[in-house]
C-alpha cells in the first residue's frame, strides 16, 4: 500500500469501524461518550490528513512500522474505551505521549526538520491536553474533562487543518 491518499483512507476507514463497532456493541451510555465520540471522530479526520502527507514522506524502515504498529494499537484501544471516562483519558493520553516518537524518529532522516518540530510540538500540547484531562477526569470532572477536550481538540483542529494548515510543504 504505497499511495499516500490510499493509505490515508485505509486507516481511516479501519479506525472509524473499529470507533462505530464500539458505540454500537460495546460502549456504556455514559454522560462522556458524546464528548469522546466528537473527539475520537475529528481525532480521526485529523489522522486522514496526516497519513495522506507523512506517507509520503516517512522513511520505510523498522522504527517506522514499529511506531506504527504501536499507533495502531492505541487508535484501537481509545476506540474500544469511548464511555469509560478513566480509560479514555489515559488511552488518549498514551495516544499523544506516542505520537510525536513517530516524527522524532523521522528527524534525522528526512530534510523538513522545521515541519517535524512543528508536528511534535503541536502533538506535544495534545500531550498535555489529554494529562490535564486524565487529572480532571480523575478528580472527578470527567464530563467537564470530556467536553474540554472535545471542544479544545476540536477548536485546535479548525485552526491546524483551515486556518493554518500543518500539512504542507
Amino acid at each position: 500500500m504505497g499511495n499516500p491518499t490510499v493509505k490515508a483512507w485505509a486507516a481511516t476507514a479501519v479506525f472509524s469501524l473499529v470507533g462505530l463497532w464500539t458505540l454500537v456493541y460495546r460502549a456504556p451510555q455514559a454522560p462522556e461518550l458524546l464528548p469522546q465520540t466528537i473527539f475520537y471522530a475529528v481525532l480521526v479526520l485529523n489522522t486522514f490528513f496526516s497519513i495522506r502527507f507523512y506517507s509520503a514522506l516517512q522513511p520505510k524502515n523498522t522504527s517506522q512500522l514499529f511506531i506504527d504498529a504501536v499507533l495502531v494499537v492505541l487508535y484501537a484501544t481509545l476506540a474500544l474505551s469511548l464511555g469509560r471516562p478513566v480509560a479514555f483519558a489515559y488511552a488518549a493520553l498514551w495516544l499523544f505521549l506516542m505520537a510525536p516518537q513517530k516524527y522524532a524518529l523521522m528527524l534525522e532522516l528526512i530534510p523538513h526538520t522545521t515541519l517535524l518540530r512543528n508536528k511534535i510540538l503541536i502533538d506535544l500540547s495534545g500531550t498535555v491536553l489529554c494529562a490535564a484531562i486524565l487529572g480532571a477526569t480523575i478528580a472527578g470532572y470527567s464530563l467537564a474533562g470530556a467536553w474540554a477536550l472535545a471542544a479544545l481538540f476540536a477548536l485546535a483542529n479548525v485552526y491546524f487543518l483551515l486556518i493554518r494548515p500543518m500539512y504542507r510543504l
